[in-house]
């Protein structure tokens, strides 16, 4: 065989080993993205957004027309959010047209050019914070719906310890975790005039994203040990598990004044107490002296206590039996209670925020209710 032969011999074989290896790695790497496409799916299948049954997609299926109207379609439909971001061709930053029900946030609402350019977030305070990147699209719905803002319009001009008359209570509405953790900076808790208050909250270099916590498709905490351990534990060594996170203790300060230095989580817990009290015996000492309570299961949350017990039971969690006899003293510190409670990662989010705007709403309280701040600490 000459030299010729042998070359193109050699080179034939080179290219069939070549063509057979280039099958091998495209086979691989389609087995790894159909294992990886699979494992997001069922993440996904298993989280809130994609819970089809449930309330937050299926509020308006007895209503005629059938749809999720404009004003709430952002959040509670994927045609709703890719309208709001201009996926649809429409113009960004608005909802022109009515949502379809049982359309929960699926992937094309999160992964879209239009989306994936996001770089910017207007709360309900009107207030605009930019550079928001990979977190804008999680921040566009959770930043609630109501505001401050809706309560000083609510409140404007009248007198403090008067009932405003048929007054429901006003709340920022669910899980609003972007709101909280934007602090001043966001403008939605009600902050009384004279205080100062903690803007964003930043946590740590390497911890400031939505997604560097969160797994972005099952939407639970990150454990840990999947989401780099040293993360959490450069700060907080006894932490092992997303269920630990309540028992962090940072600030070695007794906020609620029970005695006890406890976590952040535990101090606001006790800082909600004490401000429900304030509200309850606030209410029964102006107006007609109906008692006020918050009742965090039913819609709309705040009811009249009729036993005057200082809770609420399920018989009365009833929508007949609703509190509308805010003052504008009340309705101030109701909004900041209810703006805690429907947050329940506060004490990570902004757990400094949370605690100012309780202690400041039972400080307000205080002259009528009888339930100070002695003993109390505000961050």
């Amino acid at each position: 065989m000459n030299e010729e032969k042998k070359l193109f011999l050699l080179i034939a074989v080179f290219a069939a080993a070549l063509l057979v290896w280039v099958g091998c790695t495209t086979m691989q790497a389609t087995d790894t993205a159909k294992a990886s496409v699979s494992e997001i799916t069922t993440k996904w299948e298993g989280s809130g957004h994609a819970d089809i049954t449930s309330e937050t997609f299926n509020h308006w299926n007895e209503d005629d027309p059938a749809e999720v109207p404009p004003v709430c379609a952002k959040c509670h439909s994927t045609s709703g959010f890719r309208d709001f971001v201009g996926a649809d061709g429409s113009a960004a930053g608005s909802v022109e047209m009515a949502g379809k029900i049982q359309d929960p946030v699926s992937c094309t609402a999160c992964h879209s050019t239009a989306t994936h350019e996001l770089d910017s977030v207007t709360f309900p305070s009107g207030t605009e914070i930019t550079g928001t990147g990979s977190s804008s699209a999680c921040m566009t719905c959770h930043g609630g719906m109501g505001s401050s803002r809706d309560v000083a319009k609510a409140t404007e001009g009248k007198p403090e310890d008067e009932p405003i008359g048929d007054q429901a209570i006003i709340g920022n509405h669910y899980f609003a975790a972007a709101a909280v953790r934007a602090g001043s900076d966001g403008g939605n808790g009600y902050e009384y005039e004279g205080k100062t208050y903690v803007g964003t909250f930043t946590h740590a270099p390497g911890v400031e994203t939505c997604t560097t916590c969160h797994d972005p498709h099952s939407l639970h905490a990150r454990e840990p040990e999947n989401s780099d351990t040293s993360l959490c534990q450069t700060c907080h060594s006894e932490v092992t598990g997303y269920k630990e996170y309540k028992t962090v203790s940072m600030s070695k300060v007794d906020y609620d004044g029970d005695g006890a230095v406890e976590s952040m989580y535990d101090e606001i817990e006790g800082m909600k107490v004490l401000l429900h009290q304030a509200m309850s015996q606030y209410s029964a000492k102006v107006g007609d002296g109906t008692m006020f309570g918050f009742y965090g299961d039913v819609y709309p949350y705040s009811f009249i206590d009729t036993n005057k017990d200082g809770q609420i039971t399920e018989d009365e969690a009833t929508f007949p039996n609703q509190y509308r006899l805010f003052t504008p003293r009340l309705l101030k510190a109701a909004y900041n209670y209810m703006f805690t409670v429907k947050e329940p990662g506060a004490y990570i989010h902004n757990g400094q925020y949370v605690l100012q705007l309780m202690y400041d709403s039972i400080e307000d309280l205080s002259a009528i209710s009888g339930v100070t701040t002695t003993g109390l600490t505000r961050p």
